[in-house]
């Protein structure tokens, strides 16, 4: 939600000066934290694309609170560029500290691991593309945002049906 939140204000009202961000960047930063708050209370695993993308939100509003326009007009030049990178530092994060890993399944440890890994170096490739297309919408925001996130379902769907292959052949 906070990202759709920021794409329509975007897209609608097409923001140019720091005064005109503060909207979007406090909607999106409430939405997140209050989301994130909510599936954390909940025992929910957080979506690690999302915990990057709810990152950078903060961050955004962080930088328009102590007034460091530099930030923000840095996201601004980027713009989805500077989502993913939140993204890939989650991801490598989550990958080396976090049971779960990147990809955010409970599996055993390898299989989470090498998931994980996979799903970084596709994130990373993402990020690649963004920064190469910046200026493009479509080849920098939204198709490397579109490769990660089926990549993403796809892996953890992959990890979880080898979990219930495995579990199955136990039971035999």
């Amino acid at each position: 939600m906070p990202l759709a939140v920021f794409l329509v204000y975007m897209t609608v009202m097409d923001p140019r000066a720091q005064v005109e961000w503060r909207t979007p960047y406090y909607a999106a930063t409430a939405l997140a934290l209050v989301g994130t708050v909510a599936l954390w209370r909940a025992g929910a695993t957080l979506n690690r694309i999302y915990l990057g993308i709810a990152l950078y939100f903060v961050s955004g509003t962080i930088a328009l609170v102590t007034r460091w326009p530099w930030l923000n007009e840095e996201y601004g030049r980027l713009e989805g560029t500077a989502m993913l990178f939140w993204v890939v530092a989650v991801g490598l994060v989550a990958t080396l500290a976090s049971a779960r890993g990147y990809v955010g399944v409970d599996a055993p440890p390898r299989d989470v691991r090498n998931a994980s890994w996979l799903l970084l170096a596709i994130t990373v490739a993402a990020t690649g593309v963004s920064l190469a297309f910046l200026g493009n919408r479509v080849l920098s925001s939204f198709a490397p945002f579109i490769a990660v996130f089926v990549a993403q379902a796809l892996i953890k769907a992959g990890v979880t049906r080898k979990m219930r292959t495995s579990s199955s052949r136990g039971f035999r």
